[in-house]
C-alpha cells in the first residue's frame, strides 16, 4: 500500500512526514486493539498487546523527535535574530 506523501519542506512548524507517521502508528494501534478485543486465543492477544506497546513506543519516539526539531529551530531563530540587530 504505497501512498504518495509529499514533503512540504517547511519543517519549522509542521513536518508532514512526522505527522503522517504518527497518524499511521495511531491507526495501527486502533486496528490491533480491535483485533485483540475480538480474539479468543491468549497467545494472539499477547502478540497484539506487544505490537500495541511497540507502536506506542514509536509514537513517543516521534513526539520526542518533533520536540527536538522544535528546539533546534528555536535556537536557529535566536541565532538568526542575533544577526539582525
Amino acid at each position: 500500500m504505497k501512498q504518495d506523501v509529499k514533503c512540504a519542506h517547511g519543517c519549522k512548524e509542521f513536518c508532514t512526514a512526522m505527522e503522517i507517521a504518527t497518524l499511521r502508528e495511531k491507526e495501527a494501534i486502533l486496528q490491533y486493539d480491535a483485533l485483540r478485543d475480538e480474539c479468543d486465543y491468549p497467545d494472539v492477544k499477547a502478540i497484539l498487546n506487544e505490537l500495541i506497546l511497540q507502536r506506542e513506543k514509536s509514537i513517543r519516539l516521534l513526539e520526542e523527535a518533533k520536540l527536538l526539531m522544535k528546539s533546534k529551530f528555536e535556537v536557529l531563530d535566536q541565532i538568526h535574530d542575533g544577526f539582525k540587530t
